[in-house]
C-alpha cells in the first residue's frame, strides 16, 4: 500500500466533479480513530446511498393500545394500562404498568389519546402524560357523545431512571368506563433528538 502526501485535492480547471474510488473501490476510510472530519458551514450533502452508524435513528419509539375495559372513578386520577404492544422498538414500554421508560438520552415526542364508553355529557375529564411522578402534559374537555380526548407534548429523557405514563380523570358523578377500542386508547412516541 502506497502513500500520496498533500495539503489539498481539487478538480484540474473546467471539471466541477471529483471522484474518489472507482470499480476496484469496497471501502473508502475517511480518517482514523481520533481525527475529526470536518463539513464547512455551507456544504450540502446529499445522500443516495444508505447511511449507517449516525445517530439520526428515532428509537426507542413505542405505540401501545388498550383493547380492555377500564372502570374509572369519579373524581379520581387512575393510571392508564395498554394491554397491546403494536410495536416497542428496544422493548422499553411495560404493557402491566403502562409505563414507557426510554434507555437512550434525549428528547422525546409523546401522544396519548383516550374515549369514554358513554354518551352522558358531563362538565370535565382529563387526560394527563406524566414524567415519573409530575403530570407534565395534560388536556381537559367536556364529554359529549363518545368525544376523543388527546393530548401529546415532547420531553426530556436521561436515558436511565426517566419514566413516563398517563392517567385520566373525570367528574361524571360516578364511575364509568374507558372505551374497549383500540383506535381511541392508546400511547405512544418516539425519540426526536439526542
Amino acid at each position: 500500500m502506497s502513500k500520496v502526501l498533500v495539503d489539498t485535492i481539487d478538480t484540474r480547471s473546467g471539471t466541477s466533479t471529483m471522484q474518489i474510488g472507482s470499480t476496484n473501490t469496497t471501502t473508502i476510510n475517511l480518517g482514523v480513530s481520533g481525527d475529526t472530519v470536518n463539513i464547512p458551514s455551507g456544504v450540502t450533502i446529499a445522500n443516495s446511498g444508505t447511511a449507517t452508524g449516525f445517530s439520526s435513528s428515532m428509537t426507542p419509539a413505542f405505540y401501545a393500545t388498550a383493547t380492555a375495559t377500564r372502570s374509572i372513578a369519579d373524581s379520581t386520577w387512575t393510571a392508564l394500562t395498554y394491554d397491546t404492544e403494536v410495536w416497542d422498538s428496544d422493548g422499553c414500554f411495560d404493557t402491566s404498568t403502562g409505563k414507557f421508560t426510554p434507555t437512550t438520552a434525549g428528547k422525546y415526542f409523546l401522544f396519548s389519546s383516550m374515549r369514554w364508553d358513554t354518551d352522558a355529557d358531563f362538565s370535565i375529564s382529563y387526560l394527563g402524560i406524566y414524567k415519573g411522578t409530575s403530570v407534565d402534559a395534560q388536556a381537559g374537555f367536556p364529554n359529549d357523545y363518545y368525544n376523543f380526548y388527546y393530548t401529546a407534548a415532547i420531553f426530556e429523557a436521561n436515558g436511565s431512571s426517566d419514566y413516563f405514563w398517563t392517567k385520566a380523570s373525570q367528574n361524571s358523578g360516578g364511575a364509568i368506563n374507558l372505551s374497549s377500542s383500540p383506535y381511541g386508547n392508546f400511547f405512544g412516541g418516539w425519540r426526536i433528538l439526542s
